[in-house]
């Protein structure tokens, strides 16, 4: 082996992979995940980290569109794959990885790829010289010119010309300006949340108004699928209810611990997760949950980190409006309980209540920066899949 295989042998254990979960494919996701647990690869945290794009489902139109950006983002080496069931995991990440290593595949990739500069920087002849000093260059010296005889070119109103309204490089809108809270002129940015983001629900997008790092405005809506969501166990299997609330709440405490600063507490509420997903004891997986939240619990850097930060609903079985850690801790007791045996049935949040929550969101986030807008978000039970069923059935 040279040289060249042995770099190419190291890069491949150190993968990252940037992963696209369709509405209704959590499972699939949470399949990929562990998969790169075991495999030692690394989740990316953006188009420009990753290595590998894995689609996980049937993304509709607008979604699709988003992977065909972000797959236009990624450098090369690069491979795609798209895995709709929980078995062909393991077969898509392989064959991704012989891609990847693939110098004729890679080569024709980078060919394929446009190589074309943005709109309007493409042209020289298209760059207006007016104005320019060109030193050293015979007839292209500006600097004796006088315009004041020259009709239409009088620049003396252009102390009042608004910079806001312009555009930069490749008709990228320039931030305008909007009071602050504290009166003062900020940057005004509009900025789409999702729906590729780590710790993200699935095709979940909000659109925000940034003044500065705080969110002025925002507006919250879900991608729909092209396909059928496939769902977790069905109640029908052992322990079904139990596993699926097992399922279900660890992987949202696992978003809050991770966004939180805490991989290690997050990769144990993942690990619990997918025991549960392959259909490991329960009561096994409840001992591992108690002393799970004993330790989250009794974590004072946790408590400060989370302090005040309001919940998107209130505890489980009150009215009480909570904040991210007591709903957090609510999210592993529960899933504590129902591991232990609990024989309490949950009823399924509607399509109504989840829409309601949808639109509740945007008031919750307004006024806070972006790191604790993603806070709140990952501790709300947004069902995303029932969302993207009932949006494209209104679109159909």
């Amino acid at each position: 082996m040279g040289l060249r295989d042995s770099i190419a042998q190291g890069a491949l254990r150190r993968v990252h992979v940037l992963l696209v979960e369709t509405p209704g494919w959590a499972e699939v996701r949470m399949a990929v995940e562990g998969e790169l647990r075991l495999r030692g690869w690394k989740a990316a945290t953006s188009p420009a980290d990753a290595d590998i794009l894995v689609v996980c489902g049937a993304p509709g139109h607008e979604l699709a569109s988003v992977c065909a950006r972000v797959w236009s983002q990624m450098p090369g080496p690069r491979s795609r794959v798209t895995v709709d069931v929980t078995r062909d995991v393991s077969t898509a990440l392989d064959s991704a990885a012989d891609e990847l290593g693939d110098d004729d595949a890679q080569r024709r990739d980078a060919r394929a790829r446009p190589t074309s500069m943005p709109q309007g920087l493409d042209e020289h002849s298209s760059v207006d010289h007016a104005g320019m000093d060109h030193p050293g260059m015979p007839g292209m010296d500006h600097s004796g010119m006088d315009h004041s005889d020259m009709p239409g070119m009088d620049h003396s109103g252009m102390a009042t010309h608004d910079h806001t309204t312009m555009s930069g490089p490749s008709g990228i809108p320039l931030a305008s300006g909007a009071p602050d809270r504290d009166g003062l002129e900020m940057d005004v940015l509009h900025v789409p949340l999702g729906p590729v983001l780590p710790h993200w629900h699935a095709g979940l997008v909000v659109d925000c108004v940034l003044h500065g790092d705080v969110i002025g405005q925002a507006e919250a809506k879900v991608l729909p699928a092209a396909g059928v969501p496939v769902g977790l166990p069905p109640d029908g299997s052992a322990g079904g209810e139990q596993r699926r609330v097992v399922v279900r709440n660890c992987d949202q405490a696992a978003r809050v611990l991770a966004l939180a600063g805490w991989p290690s507490a997050a990769t144990r509420a993942q690990r619990i997760r997918d025991a549960a997903l392959v259909g490991a004891a329960l009561a096994d997986l409840g001992a591992q949950l108690e002393s799970l939240v004993r330790t989250v619990g009794r974590s004072r850097l946790l408590r400060w980190t989370l302090r005040g930060i309001p919940a998107a609903i209130g505890a489980v079985g009150s009215g009480e409006p909570v904040t991210v850690r007591e709903r957090m801790l609510d999210l592993l007791r529960e899933a504590a309980q129902s591991a232990g045996g609990a024989s309490e049935r949950h009823a399924a949040s509607d399509v109504a209540s989840q829409q309601e929550l949808l639109r509740a969101l945007p008031a919750l986030i307004e006024g806070t920066d972006v790191a604790t807008a993603r806070l709140i978000i990952a501790a709300a039970s947004l069902d995303t899949a029932s969302l993207a069923i009932s949006g494209a059935m209104r679109h159909e």
